[in-house]
């Protein structure tokens, strides 16, 4: 019968033997004192303190009671409630109040929480997307182009009535309550979270799905190519996009 084979620890210049959890027992030491500072960090975490006290377990189940199911998944049971912009973005631009504002909240299950947590952290690294199988993704169109590039009225143009439709700009508009094509420092991360949540949810959606991103570059949309998706690249000018973001700048002044 042959041997299992030995399995190395997981840190990849590492050659020495792993036990159980997967590291040597070196290793093993030194990814424990990283978490004990992790948790002592944590601790101390002024904001952590917010999430225990009356006010916050009132408008928890206010929030759970309202959103049975997860907000990003749409099928598990929501059990945790989450900031849709981050919760320091929110102290710091907006105050206490709004900290504890029902309609900043949603609710979560605890994958999907996760999965927020990880790019709003930055852990996401310069993939920018924590999802792997994507499956098949013939079922969805990705375009692509800078702001006034006309990715949003190309969309518009093409999609059928109940298709599913994720436009980075607008769902940064909508949460930060900023002007269309300005962001925020430190939202993007929130953005992204919801984006990989979208793709996560539609991915067995019979109706056809519509990603709108910036970067043509992207990890993203490479992914997605090599999942089936089609991808279409706006081949609008520099120049074009300057005179319609001018001109819209225009538009919404006046109004």
């Amino acid at each position: 019968m042959p041997s299992t084979p030995t399995k190395t620890c997981r840190l990849g210049s590492c050659s020495a033997r792993a036990t159980l959890d997967g590291y040597c027992d070196r290793h093993k030491v030194n990814r424990n004192d990283t978490k004990r500072l992790y948790d002592r960090y944590r601790a101390d975490d002024p904001v952590r303190a917010l999430y225990k006290c009356k006010r916050w377990k009132t408008v928890r189940l206010v929030v759970l009671r309202r959103d049975v199911l997860c907000q990003a998944c749409g099928h598990q049971a929501a059990t945790e409630v989450d900031h849709i912009l981050s919760a320091r973005l929110v102290l710091d631009n907006w105050g206490l109040d709004e900290f504890y504002n029902a309609e900043r909240l949603q609710g979560l299950c605890h994958r999907c929480h996760s999965s927020k947590t990880t790019h709003e952290s930055g852990w996401t690294g310069k993939r920018g997307t924590t999802l792997s199988d994507l499956g098949d993704r013939s079922n969805t169109t990705v375009v692509c182009g800078p702001a006034g590039s006309g990715k949003t009225t190309y969309v518009g143009d093409h999609k059928a009535e109940n298709d599913h439709v994720f436009d980075f700009d607008v769902i940064m508009q909508t949460i930060t309550g900023l002007p269309m094509h300005q962001s925020l420092p430190g939202a993007v991360g929130s953005v992204l979270a919801q984006r990989d949540q979208w793709v996560e949810a539609t991915k067995y959606s019979t109706n056809h799905c519509w990603l709108i991103v910036s970067n043509a570059k992207a990890a993203i949309v490479d992914m997605m190519r090599e999942a089936g998706a089609a991808v279409v690249v706006m081949d609008t000018t520099d120049d074009e996009c300057q005179r319609r973001l001018r001109q819209r700048f225009v538009e919404e002044t006046l109004e």
